[in-house]
């Protein structure tokens, strides 16, 4: 770690586009604490660029505040990124499109950089003690990282770290592969979903990323002027290429102000609400019920990972209702 000081550093937007942005309101109090209390937590750094404290580093320069720096080793720059993922999903502050996108870019880079070690014949001996947690777990047999298949070992280490299945696990790096195809036609558009704006189920996220890139363009178009808070995939589609009996498009016909619903800020919420005691009477029920200890890992893994999921969500709903 170094001493307090005005250090110079770089930002790659790779690594600065993992980080959750802050919203107005979070980015003026850590300002003002810093203004306040100075920078009390260090800048994370590999070869001199940020990949932890961006916007501390934003604000301390533009105040003249001093700092402190922490250098991280890493042998390649897909190993720094699944570093940033990990550490963001530690943050209890994202939504769920959020976790989903960095589990899945977590698995894809670090299985690369895993497979880097291998070939480069790095293993536990020889790696700096911050990268040989990527290969073994405390009380693993160390064997030869070459004996390792690196996506199955990869997909099994992030699955436990945060409590969801081997295949879900999967299945988040195909949601995360399709957003970045999103990304390369429409870049404005990934932003949005992550921030849970548009809700895309993960089906038809994949079908959007295979569309020809002006079909893409034409979805993405009908989404962003959709004057709904949260607006709904399938419904855009369907408005886009409405079927018809010889299985051709038809042309769209705009809705007149007539055809758009009444808005009632309190229907969402009131539905949510209305649910909720249904949710813990069937926990309540299956708790007293259920023989806990007989029951098999697979069930008791499925539970775990369906609670874990719900807990994040509530706490989302939490944060979001006391922000506001």
């Amino acid at each position: 770690m170094s001493d307090k000081a005005l250090h110079k550093l770089k930002v790659l937007p790779e690594f600065k586009n993992l980080i959750r942005p802050l919203k107005k309101k979070e980015y003026l109090q850590l300002e003002a604490n810093i203004l306040s209390d100075g920078c009390r937590d260090p800048i994370v750094v590999w070869k001199r660029y940020i990949i932890d404290g961006h916007n501390r580093y934003e604000i301390c320069t533009r105040h003249n505040i001093p700092f402190e720096v922490i250098e991280m080793e890493f042998e390649c720059k897909e190993a720094v990124l699944a570093w940033i993922c990990a550490n963001q999903l530690g943050r209890r502050n994202i939504t769920e499109e959020t976790r989903k996108f960095l589990i899945g870019m977590q698995y894809e880079t670090e299985k690369i950089a895993v497979t880097k070690r291998n070939a480069a014949g790095l293993n536990q001996y020889n790696l700096p003690e911050s990268e040989s947690s990527f290969l073994y777990d405390d009380d693993d047999e160390q064997e030869s990282p070459r004996s390792i298949p690196s996506g199955h070992f990869t997909a099994q280490k992030i699955a436990e770290e945060n409590h969801i299945s081997q295949g879900t696990v999967q299945k988040y790096a195909m949601y995360t592969r399709a957003l970045e195809e999103i990304g390369k036609v429409c870049p404005t558009i990934v932003p949005k979903i992550l921030a849970g704006m548009y809700k895309i189920s993960h089906k038809n996220l994949l079908e959007l990323s295979r569309m020809e890139p002006s079909e893409m363009r034409k979805v993405v178009r009908k989404l962003e002027v959709a004057q709904q808070p949260f607006v709904q995939y399938n419904k855009t589609r369907r408005e886009i290429q409405p079927p018809s009996s010889n299985g051709k498009a038809q042309p769209v016909q705009k809705p007149s102000v007539k055809d758009m619903p009444v808005y009632d800020p309190d229907a969402e919420i009131t539905g949510l609400t209305l649910t909720i005691p249904s949710w813990s009477s069937s926990i309540e029920r299956t708790k007293n019920k259920a023989d806990l200890s007989s029951i098999s890992n697979k069930a008791r893994n499925h539970l775990i990972e369906a609670l874990a999921e719900l807990q994040i969500k509530i706490e989302d709903m939490l944060d979001a209702i006391k922000e506001d």
